[in-house]
């Protein structure tokens, strides 16, 4: 094949690579066609330099058009492989790396341009003439070495990333992901007969095995869409959720993850894609039937986290593809349901059971000691004067008073049984295996516990007291109801009150 026959078919290429320049800019918003501009700009730099640097009647021409190869030639490899890296991570990597990417491209850049003043990549330059044509005939210096092995180092990486991609789209040859990793693969026998040596007239094949690998990275973009808008539409809605979403495909195995999904499962990372999601920490969530809710708690900043997964079959036809699993977090629902039951449950002021609840528990507690014939005692309590509190200072400082007993009640008496507030300024306590005198002793505890407190109001001191009635099952014989107890404690209590208050009775 003639020299004119190459140039022909080069400028042909570079024509084509053009043209796909162009169109990565209109469909610039593909998260892609940054890298993928750039890439195919140093593509179409190289050919048509190189087409041009075979037409070439001087070495001052030559000279020109191998620097302006240069442009795209030192460069395409790490714009390649940023595009590799984005195929698979689905996100640009940091700064740092792009800075380290381009640090031997910039550097062989500039000495191609100032060869004439040192030898660090060519020692010299010469022209041969074939069939009519100024062909150039090398020496090639030490950074020419290291060029090429860093041109080799990108491809590697950029084949290993693409057929990682590949085989995440589940290795068929119907992707965008075959095609690029086809075209890379076509560039390394075209560099190879070159650096060995064996190509015709010493003429390079890269730029020959750019424009085969135009033919495929056309049909990853118009046949495949590699560049198409709704793909990165679904991938943006895909990252940008705020659910977990993990994709297995039909063998369970890691096909795809979101950003959310790594909150919740720290273990996923690129390197889980294409592994077993059994062997993982969590691979009893995955295991569970279609449909069936499974729930992860997960501990992000201090705080605890609450999940909801469910899983949904796949299928493309009757085919199944695999299964995917949304988690979505119901930390608020699961805290709103808490404080609801609690509220259900417990006086909203005081912390202590209300009423209903109390009254439950009691009798629960009352047939547990008829059943084992131990003794039980209630302590019924009132806070004195607790109407004038209110009317002189309000129901604020009233709420403080009631606060400050409930506290003192469920400390002294947390050990030994439970409290709840019977209404209004009255609480109730059942102490479960006490008999009488413990029963005392405890009430005296608290009375002295409550007439310690003192509530600074408008620098008027609150002087808070309580009065306290027992009465006691020595037995266990005391029915199966809390009524007996209940009505002997208040009893107890109206002598209390009847005898000065501030005092115990029982």
């Amino acid at each position: 094949m003639s020299i004119d026959t190459l140039r022909t078919i080069l400028y042909v290429a570079s024509a084509g690579v053009g043209f796909l320049v162009i169109y990565s800019i209109i469909r610039q918003k593909s998260h892609l066609a940054h890298y993928f501009f750039f890439a195919a700009l140093c593509a179409f730099f190289y050919i048509f330099g190189y087409a041009s640097e075979l037409g070439a009647r001087s070495l001052s021409e030559v000279r020109f058009w191998l620097t302006f190869e240069y442009f795209g030639l030192a460069f395409i490899a790490s714009f390649w492989f940023l595009l590799s890296w984005k195929l698979w991570y689905n996100h640009a990597p940091r700064f740092r790396m792009k800075v380290l990417v381009f640090v031997v491209p910039t550097i062989t850049l500039f000495l191609v341009a100032s060869q004439e003043y040192q030898g660090l990549f060519y020692r010299s330059l010469n022209v041969a003439n074939v069939e009519g044509h100024h062909l150039v005939v090398i020496e090639k210096g030490l950074w020419y070495w290291v060029q090429n092995a860093y041109l080799f180092l990108m491809i590697a990486f950029s084949l290993f990333l693409q057929f990682r991609s590949w085989r995440r789209k589940g290795g068929s040859f119907a992707t965008d992901s075959a095609w690029m990793l086809l075209g890379s693969l076509n560039l390394v026998p075209w560099i190879l007969v070159y650096q060995l040596g064996l190509s015709p007239h010493n003429i390079d094949l890269g730029p020959f095995g750019i424009a085969v690998a135009t033919f495929f990275i056309a049909v990853a973009v118009f046949r495949f869409g590699a560049l198409g808008s709704e793909e990165v539409l679904l991938y943006s809605i895909f990252a940008s959720i705020d659910e977990g979403v993990v994709v297995l495909d039909r063998d369970g195995k890691i096909s795809e993850f979101n950003a959310a999904a790594q909150k919740i499962f720290p273990w996923l990372d690129a390197n889980s894609i294409g592994k077993p999601v059994s062997i993982t920490a969590d691979a009893a969530l995955f295991s569970s039937a279609q449909h069936q809710n499974v729930e992860k708690v997960v501990e992000l900043s201090g705080a605890r986290r609450y999940y909801q997964g469910k899983s949904t079959q796949i299928y493309e036809g009757r085919l199944q593809l695999g299964k995917i699993y949304i988690f979505r977090d119901i930390t608020q629902s699961r805290l709103l349901m808490r404080h609801l039951r609690k509220f259900a449950n417990f006086d909203v002021l005081t912390g202590l059971y209300n009423r209903r609840r109390f009254m439950e528990q009691a009798e629960k507690a009352l047939a547990c000691a008829q059943k084992k014939r131990t003794p039980v005692s209630v302590l019924m309590i009132d806070v004195d004067h607790f109407k004038n509190v209110n009317d002189q200072f309000g129901h604020v400082t009233g709420d403080k008073v009631l606060s400050a007993v409930g506290r003192v009640i469920r400390r002294r008496s947390k050990d030994v049984g439970f409290a709840g507030r019977y209404g209004g300024e009255e609480f109730v306590v059942l102490l479960q295996n006490t008999e009488t005198q413990r029963a005392k002793e405890i009430a005296e505890g608290i009375r002295k516990g409550i007439d310690g407190i003192a509530i600074d109001e408008r620098m008027i001191p609150v002087k808070v007291t309580v009065s306290i009635g027992v009465s006691c099952c020595e037995t266990g014989e005391c029915g199966p109801n809390v009524d007996r107890l209940l009505m002997a404690a208040d009893r107890a209590l109206y002598q209390a009150k009847n005898r000065g208050r501030n005092r115990v009775e029982g």
